[in-house]
């Protein structure tokens, strides 16, 4: 059962004390943090009173502290209303759950519309895209052919070593592209004139993040990248192709903590889930969480991790899995619940009404690709009966050496892209008064097919088309 809401106690604005002496306490996942638990606690209760906001937060499971759940975070502005787009879900155990919402809620709060205002993004002409770090990236091919038009960009700058970049707008905002009549009118008067229509399929928030300092957004932003980018080439390759099956990690190979959170994984679904190594060329720890035979032999079930810690990208694999389902039962409960307006439609509650839209989408999906059946299994991640073909594995190993900082695992993500020949572009979209960072990272040409899950069709570009070339020769092999 579910707690009540319960509003988050201010630090009034004032600045955080000093980060304790010693090392912080761990979790799973404390490799990636600057902060200790508390310290992080403090450092964003700080920046949400700066903001002028309140915050209230619940957790939704009861019992055990210890045991996997999720929790919600809202933002409400000083006079009640709710902050636009500040809803955010945190998992693992209890604690990190409730800070990690907090935390989510800012980051989407400061990625939404609100801030186009302080960004200030100008226009260049979308044929310059055709040129620079995005010319071989499909996500923009469309536009870049499209003679004449302006597209809205912000300037970014090199993590790897190379020069800056304009990055369009809308490869990272959904929100931005969308045909409303707001969105229409501020690109007008920004002097943006592109067609979006087929680019909207490409448009995702991969390499959104939020951290106590910029190396720490960025690490956490970066392994999005890597993790999106290894479940579309496994989509493409494993399911769409039929290809070859990644390895299926053996349970009695992970650590003890990771063969808790599965046995607890398995509780709350009530049924086999199956954690796969999908760790790719980069060499960059990648796991799947997956429970298989529900729904009719598609997935509802699925949790994602990227680490260059092997356990932790296990770890984050399960615990995401059951934040998933957690999150999805409160939709259930929001939709049945809901009560009707006056004029008998359902009543609107911005926030939640956002939670449903993305989390309550499978008969879209199922409309859009009905006749599509290869897409509509990479949607629905039906590939239960090929688990049989998955042979053992053990963890990922781990990329870095344990106590690698956070400063050096981002350096380190970065120079595992560069090599493969990808970019690596970075923009602060808000630092906020106690240090609080939000970034925004694109690495071109890592893949986006993932977004069929969400019943969009971002074909692949030269990494996937690559890949899917090598699971056809070794199927033959």
């Amino acid at each position: 059962m579910r707690s009540e809401w319960v509003a988050v106690a201010g630090d009034g604005g004032a600045s955080p004390a000093p980060a304790p002496p010693g090392p912080p306490p761990v979790w799973p996942g404390a490799s990636e943090r600057e902060l200790g638990l508390d310290e992080a606690r403090r450092r964003i209760r700080a920046d949400i009173a700066a903001q002028g906001w309140r915050a209230r937060h619940r957790v939704l499971t009861g019992g055990d502290p210890d045991l996997p759940t999720a929790a919600q975070c809202e933002l409400w502005a000083s006079d009640g209303t709710e902050v636009p787009f500040g809803l955010g879900s945190g998992k693992g155990a209890k604690a990190p759950a409730l800070v990690g919402a907090e935390y989510e809620a800012v980051e989407h709060a400061l990625t939404g519309p609100g801030i186009l205002d302080a960004l200030g993004p100008g226009t260049v002409p979308a044929a310059d895209l055709a040129h620079g770090p995005f010319a071989r990236d499909r996500a923009v091919g469309d536009l870049a052919s499209q003679d004449g038009a302006r597209v809205a960009v912000l300037p970014y700058r090199g993590l790897d070593g190379g020069p800056g970049a304009d990055v369009p707008l809308y490869l990272w905002a959904p929100w931005y592209p969308v045909p409303t009549e707001a969105m229409a009118r501020y690109r007008a008067e920004l002097g943006d004139t592109a067609r979006y229509a087929h680019a909207m399929g490409y448009s995702v928030n991969s390499g959104c993040a939020i951290g106590a300092t910029f190396d720490e957004a960025a690490l956490h932003a970066l392994n999005e990248w890597v993790e999106r980018d290894a479940f579309s080439l496994f989509l493409l390759r494993s399911v769409y192709d039929g290809g070859p099956m990644p390895g299926a990690v053996d349970p009695g190979a992970l650590p003890a903590l990771a063969r808790d959170r599965l046995r607890h994984a398995e509780e709350v679904v009530g049924g086999r889930v199956v954690v796969l190594d999908l760790t790719t060329d980069l060499g960059i720890p990648v796991a799947l969480a997956y429970a298989p035979g529900l729904a009719g032999g598609a997935a509802r079930y699925y949790g994602m991790g990227a680490s260059l810690s092997g356990a932790t990208a296990v770890d984050r694999a399960l615990t995401e899995f059951v934040q998933g389902e957690l999150l999805a039962r409160v939709v259930e409960d929001h939709v049945a619940e809901r009560p009707p307006a006056d004029d008998g439609r359902p009543a609107e509650h911005p926030t939640f009404d956002r939670l449903v839209a993305d989390h309550d989408i499978a008969a879209g999906v199922r409309r859009r690709l009905k006749g599509h059946p290869r897409l509509l299994a990479c949607a629905h991640l039906d590939f239960a009966d090929r688990l049989s073909e998955a042979p053992p594995v053990g963890t990922p190993p781990d990329a870095v050496p344990e106590g690698t900082g956070v400063a050096a695992q981002r350096a380190a993500v970065v120079d595992r892209l560069a090599e493969a020949g990808h970019r690596v572009l970075a923009r602060e979209l808000a630092v906020l008064e106690h240090g609080t960072t939000v970034v925004q990272i694109q690495c071109p040409g890592l893949e986006r097919f993932h977004m069929v899950t969400k019943g969009h069709l971002a074909l692949p570009g030269a990494r996937g088309r690559r890949f899917r070339a090598q699971g056809r020769s070794r199927s033959r092999s």
